[in-house]
């Protein structure tokens, strides 16, 4: 009953389901929790998540699933420095644009830097477009992480050829990701369900909208009741003729939505109806 009521609080405030095969894995992340603080049990546990304001944040890193790396799916990176950029500095001509990126479950930042680091050298020199990256996500240790943006050496394997010299600095143990590319990266916590719940998401929790949105491998681990409600959200956010990136898991067609797949692509890759690729 106990660890039910764990799972039903999980789901109520972040929308992360654990039911099924699911809750076996909660349980066994709980165990190591328990241990830390020398509770004999889930009922001693769940009084202390109810009574103590700072656990939940605690709860919520041991939920998630923080399995990233940098250049993820590397396909809609390329069609990303390949097309989409330069597609939107064709439309802005001479004029200096504005592109808005949102990263939602952004883990410990190697995905929004990825993104950063491609949107920089697709860009080039021109210096025509003001990007602006907004990465979120719902655990403060993971978003500790990607502030700091040190990476041991391992974790650096699939950067392009380059990418490590020209955006990052450190030695063979690992690297830092450099201040110009950090600049363009704004880290904040971002709980989904909060976005979920309004009707005006963009502006009441001062996000603005955004002109393209990867949210990869984060649908997965929302209850099924939960995931129309998530695409209609993201659908807000986003503006007409912008981008959409799901992971691999998450092709949209069992939703109602307002998106067209970029076929051209050969991944998961969506566009808001209005100025669609052909």
């Amino acid at each position: 009953m106990a660890l039910d009521n764990i799972a039903a609080y999980l789901l109520d405030r972040s929308r992360l389901s654990f039911a099924g095969h699911k809750r076996s894995l909660l349980r066994r992340r709980l165990e190591g929790r328990l241990s830390e603080l020398q509770l004999p049990d889930f009922l001693a546990y769940w009084r202390y998540l109810i009574s103590s304001a700072d656990e939940d944040g605690k709860l919520f890193d041991l939920a998630t699933t923080n399995e990233t790396s940098f250049f993820r799916n590397p396909a809609q990176f390329d069609y990303l420095h390949d097309s989409i950029v330069p597609g939107i500095l064709c439309s802005s001509g001479s004029d200096k644009g504005s592109l808005r990126i949102l990263c939602a479950g952004c883990s410990t930042g190697e995905e929004p830097y990825s993104v950063a680091m491609t949107l920089l050298d697709a860009i080039g020199s021109s210096n025509r477009l003001q990007v602006d990256i907004v990465a979120g996500d719902i655990s403060e240790s993971c978003l500790q992480i990607a502030r700091a943006g040190y990476y041991e050496a391992e974790k650096l394997s699939k950067l392009p050829p380059g990418y490590r010299e020209r955006f990052m600095a450190g030695d063979t143990h690992g690297a830092t990701v450099k201040d110009d590319l950090k600049r363009i990266v704004r880290f904040t916590r971002l709980n989904l369900d909060d976005l979920m719940k309004s009707d005006c998401p963009s502006w009441n929790l001062g996000l603005g909208v955004f002109d393209i949105i990867f949210c990869r491998n984060v649908m997965i681990y929302f209850a099924p009741s939960c995931q129309q409600q998530l695409v209609d959200t993201l659908q807000r956010l986003l503006v007409t003729g912008g981008y959409l990136f799901t992971g691999d898991a998450e092709p949209l067609h069992l939703f109602r939505h307002e998106f067209q797949p970029v076929t051209e692509a050969s991944c998961l890759i969506y566009q808001k109806n209005g100025e669609i690729s052909q």
